[in-house]
């Protein structure tokens, strides 16, 4: 169904959204609102109300709603709110959401062939040297044999501080004139990030590539991953990069210290240092041996994080709210115990 979403709090779609939620209870089923934006968390909510279905709410950053009053409307009402790391849990309890309806369910990738064959996307492993090979000069035929490639992958927003990246890839730069930095992703940022990587003299060194449909090969490719968000809800893409087996020198904002642990699956840095993020860039290109350690260590965490894992915490999410509703069958009684 399309809604009409002519504003956040618009009750034409919530309207809708309670009459379609009807419609199903009619037929039998337990409806359910899932809304996985705050601007979605608005509608739902409203539709949830004076005895609407039950409403879970996705909260995947990890800065404060925009005020106490909007945390209090969009996610108070919410019968179950799903928090994607233990940080962001922590932001919304300070909110004032009650810590018996937060639920911690973390972002996924297809773990193992099965679940990427049900995703209908090919398994996530590291390339062998000779496809690596191959992806580079595909990729980036006009880099030199040998370059050190640091990527990263995010939207160019302020949280993600790009700023913190340049900087720290310009010191990497210094002492390793063959290193390229590859940024995939688009956000109004681009234009500002370009003319600052020009006023470094970066701009020879680094590629904005905008969105690509095809970042996993770019991933594969990468010697590091580097990640340099002073806010991040949990750092999902992270997932991807262990998955690829590239070793990742991020910060330790937000949830990212729960996806990775400094010196065991990833070297972290505090926010805003690219001191420090240009040196565990370097050591990383430098240490063969640590690469490899952190890169299996990365591998062997990615179960936690599978499609299976995803599947079962938002089932006891759903069965909680559908508890806290008294709409609860028993299936999902049981799976709420």
């Amino acid at each position: 169904m399309h809604l009409p979403f002519l504003m956040e709090w618009d009750p034409f779609s919530a309207a809708a959204l309670r009459r379609s939620a009807a419609a199903a209870a009619a037929r039998g089923f337990v409806p359910m609102l899932h809304a996985h934006t705050a601007h979605a968390a608005a509608v739902a909510s409203l539709a949830a109300r004076a005895g609407g279905p039950a409403y879970v709410a996705h909260r995947r950053v990890d800065f404060p709603a925009s005020s106490g009053l909007s945390a209090r409307l969009k996610y108070g009402p919410a019968h179950a709110v799903i928090a994607v790391s233990g940080y962001v849990a922590h932001i919304l309890s300070k909110d004032g959401v009650s810590h018996l309806k937060i639920r911690v369910v973390p972002d996924a990738v297809p773990f193992g062939a099965a679940e990427a064959k049900l995703a209908g996307a090919a398994e996530l492993l590291p390339p062998a040297p000779s496809e690596r090979a191959v992806l580079r000069s595909t990729l980036c035929p006009e880099a030199p044999a040998g370059a050190l490639w640091i990527g990263n992958l995010a939207a160019l927003v302020p949280h993600k501080d790009h700023e913190t990246l340049l900087k720290a890839f310009a010191q990497v730069r210094a002492a390793r004139a063959d290193a390229r930095l590859f940024i995939l992703g688009q956000g109004p940022l681009r234009g500002r990030l370009e003319a600052l990587a020009r006023s470094m003299k970066l701009q020879d060194a680094v590629r904005f590539l905008g969105y690509v449909e095809r970042a996993h090969d770019w991933m594969r490719a990468f010697d590091v991953y580097a990640h340099s968000s002073w806010g991040e809800g949990m750092g999902s893409v992270l997932l991807e990069a262990m998955a690829a087996g590239v070793p990742i020198a991020a910060t330790s904002a937000g949830g990212i210290p729960e996806v990775v642990e400094s010196e065991r699956s990833a070297l972290l840095s505090p926010p805003r240092d690219p001191k420090v993020l240009a040196q565990n860039a370097l050591r990383l290109a430098g240490d063969e041996a640590l690469r490899r350690k952190l890169s299996e260590a990365g591998r062997a965490r990615l179960e936690a994080f599978s499609v299976a894992k995803l599947g079962e915490r938002t089932l006891q999410a759903y069965a909680l709210a559908a508890g806290f509703h008294g709409s609860a069958p028993r299936e999902l009684a049981e799976a709420r115990a």
